[in-house]
């Protein structure tokens, strides 16, 4: 674990139940018990970015909630295993341990959940990305009391009857909270298990992580007499975001399972035979480069050595590893021997400075398993948006959002009115002009889209025909000019789709129909019947914004001449600007 500043108090003073050495006698969730802890490292992973997954700027108040709840600790129970669980999933334990107590001071109970409405779970969400999971949260919470009076179940099958509860979680909970004897696979206990059983498949892969895993995990939890399995699970997690981190190097003294690895143990074989010995005697022919794709030192050469494996198993192959996962896996060991590359950009400085040639191939081994998941390319979307506000009778300044439809992406979260112009799920290529920009910054990945260029008067047109759409007492207020935000577009990034976002702004003259005639809140819809409003800063706050409502916020801030809270743009300058 990284070190924490002196000044900065332990997390566990917020929560009821001790953190110590000894084991606790009620479990608790992740949430509950974590102490603060540096990031974790990205090596191996992909980068998950729906929305943001850490804190935004505008979010900064759950920072004070954290420390105003010193004196208010949460006391551990099934409800907030729950909540705890569904937010670490896909996002790291530092970023959620804010929301999760200022949601926990806001929402005590499954009861205080359930009364909420959707705009106040939103807007204790909006930032943690991946907003289904408060959706169904909430969904599942209003189940809890209308079956179970508000008393989660304890049985795996009865939680997995919940709405938003799988079996990872319903298994979470009836661990964690109720010490049942089953196990929890996660990511990092896919990681911590592939080590140990040396599983050359990613932890992605259906075989591993639905379905042997958990047989593997299983074997763990019920040694012994299967007691007190929510600490085992508990710990097989912490090690998993911990010692046996994708940056772990398996030969750390203070990791428990260091002389239980078979990463280690097959690192430390292929670097003997690639020396020649057994001995363990240094020789730096295999980490220095020699002709490219071969590997020095010694007689072994790791071409014929897989021939002769595969010759010899025939037909017959692991069902849990992919079938040339045992080939990759060895040919990285070697390779990397060989090349005397670095067994990770952020292995540990202990595995670096060592100067054991059995020390390096136990951590070079013990990075190559779990081998890395095959990364998706991102779908992605050309938007045209339109952020326009109007002045009120009282002098404030108020946004036009529009609510997202309840299924797909952001399903239920508010926006600036906005329609895309092009999706590369709908063209087989991209056609058009590239942008510079585009040309410039793009990565030289084949597997992603060009993004074209998409005119500004085919983007304003598009957007124009959108907002004419409207409710007949707003949009004939819709149809003055706007201005364009600069000449390049905003991005935003998901998890498996990125928003490249062209903006235009315009103020919505007063005198105009529909200008004051609809107040904040007032229903007015889409043609496809979606909820329009007109929002002041605290009607954003109330709601929760999401990350990337915020950056094009900023955006339009700035291009109108102010990064202040209050914009105002005279309508004589905006038409000036649009011609």
């Amino acid at each position: 674990k990284g070190e924490r500043d002196e000044k900065q108090p332990s997390i566990s003073k917020y929560f009821a139940a001790s953190v110590s050495g000894a084991p606790s006698s009620k479990p608790r969730g992740r949430a509950q018990r974590q102490e603060e802890k540096t990031a974790s490292s990205k090596e191996g992973e992909e980068k998950k970015e729906e929305d943001d997954c850490a804190p935004i700027n505008g979010n900064n108040n759950t920072t004070t909630t954290t420390a105003n709840t010193a004196a208010d600790p949460i006391p551990p129970s099934a409800y907030g295993t729950w909540v705890s669980e569904i937010m670490l999933q896909q996002t790291r334990v530092e970023a959620v341990i804010p929301y999760y107590l200022k949601w926990m001071q806001s929402f005590p109970t499954v009861h205080h959940l359930a009364d909420a409405t959707e705009d106040q779970v939103n807007s204790h969400w909006a930032g943690l990305g991946f907003y289904r999971r408060a959706r169904m949260l909430h969904s599942g919470a209003k189940r809890v009391v209308t079956d179970y009076d508000g008393v989660l179940p304890d049985t795996v099958e009865e939680l997995k009857r919940i709405d938003g509860i799988g079996q990872y979680t319903a298994c979470a909970i009836a661990s964690i909270a109720y010490d049942k004897c089953v196990p929890v696979v996660d990511g990092n206990v896919c990681r911590v298990l592939a080590r140990l059983a040396g599983v050359a498949n990613h932890i992605k892969a259906p075989v591993f992580k639905d379905r042997l895993g958990w047989d593997l995990a299983r074997q763990i939890v019920e040694a012994g007499d299967g007691s007190r399995a929510g600490e085992v699970n508990q710990a097989l997690m912490e090690l998993g975001a911990t010692y046996c981190s994708p940056s772990g190097s398996g030969i750390d003294d203070r990791d428990p399972l260091k002389a239980y690895y078979k990463s280690t143990r097959i690192g430390r074989e292929i670097g003997q035979r690639m020396r020649g010995n057994g001995d363990g005697v240094f020789d730096d022919s295999y980490t220095r480069s020699g002709t490219s794709g071969s590997s020095r030192g010694g007689d072994f050469d790791m071409d014929e050595f897989v021939g002769v494996a595969r010759a010899a198993r025939g037909r017959e192959f692991c069902k849990l590893c992919d079938k040339e996962g045992i080939s990759n896996v060895l040919f990285d060991i070697s390779q990397a021997l060989s090349d005397g590359s670095e067994v990770s950009s952020n292995s540990s400085s202990a595995a670096n400075a060592s100067s054991s040639p059995d020390d390096l191939a136990a951590t070079t081994g013990h990075a190559a398993f779990p081998p890395a998941p095959p990364k998706k390319a991102k779908r992605e979307e050309v938007l045209a948006v339109a952020a326009l506000w109007r002045i009120s009778r009282d002098g404030e300044e108020e946004w036009l959002m529009v609510k997202r439809p309840k299924n797909g992406l952001l399903a239920g979260q508010w926006e600036f009115p906005c329609v895309c112009v092009w999706n590369s799920a709908d063209s087989k290529s991209g056609k058009g002009k590239t942008s510079a920009k585009s040309k410039a910054g793009a990565k030289k990945n084949k597997s992603e889209a060009e993004v074209p260029f998409i005119k500004s008067n085919v983007r304003s047109e598009a957007l124009d025909s959108y907002l004419s759409s409207f409710d007949d007492t707003i949009a004939p207020a819709l149809a003055g000019s706007r201005s364009e935000v600069g000449k390049q577009p905003v991005e935003h990034i998901f998890s498996h789709v990125r928003h490249t976002m062209w903006l235009e702004y315009g103020c919505i003259d007063a005198a105009s129909k529909g200008g004051h005639e609809c107040n904040s809140t007032a229903t007015m819809t889409t043609a496809d019947g979606r909820e329009i409003r007109f929002m002041s800063g605290d009607d954003m706050k109330s709601v929760g914004l999401t990350s990337g409502v915020k950056k094009v916020l900023r955006a339009v801030k700035v291009a109108a001449g102010t990064g202040s809270a209050t914009v105002h743009v005279p309508r004589k300058k905006q038409r000036t600007d649009s011609k």
